[in-house]
């Protein structure tokens, strides 16, 4: 028999108690009466994993039943040991499993309660899990499932950080002066001992600053088989540090200093201002409707950028560069890969290198820039009214005002400066 989830096990004590309710309401009964009732037939309705409702079709007397309700607390059944007791009623090669698994219940009572429904109407029995999720401190919420919670006054707040061993990491601005922190651990862990048998947390908040941490005890691996995933929403204006040593990152509406890093995941960031700055090891980086001065480096991944603004800066070492709709200023850097910039504005000097590859530009007719072009080839598309000079491997001119000038190269590969349709 494989070993079960407390819920399955519940179930279980529920159909084993309601069989003995059965049999001693039968045994009440006289012959010719058990002759002509038919049994009562019991289903186990799982929702979601979570719920488990039990139908009584054929049982009048279902009031009786109340007294499962005993089941509200599980932290007061410490005697469950008597239940082992009930095993008489299932094969003799199951037993001892089924004796292991309510040891294993046992163990989890201090983190665990249900409530149980009863529903004279409708003849049922639903059993569903009460979370009690204690503040600051991990708490089970499903098996194989804990949550961390730390919810703080963040009136004062200047910063933020946060640092994971592993798994990703989602920052959330908001308006209000609220900051709640939630982690949430799953994977092959069965009690929340075995969990912090494995990693430490820790959280500091005073003088404007709070820092939260999570370290392994010891050197887990990659087959570590535990997954973290934490959600910290603060305040907009707050500074954030994040860093995770093995997840992705994603980052919406803050507006304050702010530094991502993860050694090997993706970084997704939306709506921010103010300085950022984000890295990754081998991961792809986005951003989108933003503006400020924001850096973003990869080791290997691609860059792609949308409806920014401000001082933009994008480099990665073996992939590819998007800019799409900018204003301000942009410095785009990849050792070999594409580039693709579409300028709306230019407000300062800018420029884009590759070692190898195209790098395509699409700017309007209207703009004003100048422009230094270098590399195999460079073609201009005759619908710009572009000034100055030009190769086959360069071109050096204007178009409009030159009040800023983006430069381009590619030391092997051609560049396109295209209008926008």
């Amino acid at each position: 028999m494989k070993t079960s989830s407390w819920e399955i096990i519940i179930a279980g004590f529920i159909f084993i108690g309601v069989a003995v309710y059965l049999v001693s309401q039968n045994s009440d009964t006289s012959p010719s009466q058990k002759e002509t009732t038919s049994a009562d037939s019991i289903h186990i309705n799982l929702d979601g994993g979570n719920l488990r409702v039990i139908h009584l079709k054929n049982l009048e007397n279902i009031g009786n039943l109340e007294n499962l309700k005993n089941l509200e607390n599980l932290k007061n059944l410490k005697n469950l040991e008597n239940l082992k007791n009930l095993t008489n009623f299932l094969p003799a090669e199951v037993q001892a499993e089924f004796e292991a698994e309510i040891d294993a219940v046992i163990k989890e009572f201090d983190e665990e309660s249900v409530e149980v429904q009863i529903d004279r109407d409708e003849a049922t029995v639903s059993i569903s899990r009460a979370v009690s999720v204690n503040d600051g401190s991990w708490n089970a919420v499903s098996p194989g499932v804990f949550t961390y919670v730390n919810e703080f006054d963040a009136t004062d707040l200047n910063e933020a950080d946060l640092t994971l061993p592993f798994g990703s990491i989602e920052v959330v601005g908001s308006s209000g002066s609220k900051a709640k922190l939630t982690i949430q651990a799953s994977g092959q862990i069965s009690t929340r001992a075995q969990l912090q048998s494995k990693i430490t947390t820790s959280a500091t908040i005073e003088n404007q600053k709070a820092v939260f941490a999570v370290s392994p005890k010891e050197s887990l691996g990659k087959d570590h088989n535990i997954h973290l995933q934490a959600t910290l929403t603060i305040p907009s204006n707050s500074g954030i540090t994040t860093v995770t040593h093995g997840g992705h990152i994603s980052s919406e509406n803050m507006h304050g200093a702010q530094f991502y890093r993860t050694h090997g995941g993706h970084i997704t960031l939306q709506k921010l201002h103010g300085d950022v700055n984000a890295k990754t090891s081998g991961g792809h980086i986005s951003l989108k409707d933003s503006d400020g001065s924001i850096m973003m480096s990869s080791q290997g991944g691609n860059i792609r950028t949308e409806n920014s603004g401000g001082n933009i800066a994008m480099k990665t070492n073996g992939g590819n560069l998007q800019a799409f709709n900018i204003k301000g200023t942009l410095e785009a850097s990849t050792n070999a890969g594409n580039i693709e910039i579409r300028v709306l504005e230019i407000n300062g000097n800018s420029k884009a290198t590759t070692g190898a590859g195209t790098i395509t530009i699409w700017v309007p007719s209207s703009i004003n820039a100048a422009f230094n072009l270098s590399g195999n080839s460079v073609d201009i598309d005759n619908e710009l009214n572009f000034q100055g000079d030009r190769s086959t491997g360069s071109a050096k001119g204007a178009i409009g005002n030159n009040t800023a000038t983006l430069s381009a190269k590619t030391n092997y590969g051609k560049i396109l400066l295209k209008k926008i349709d």
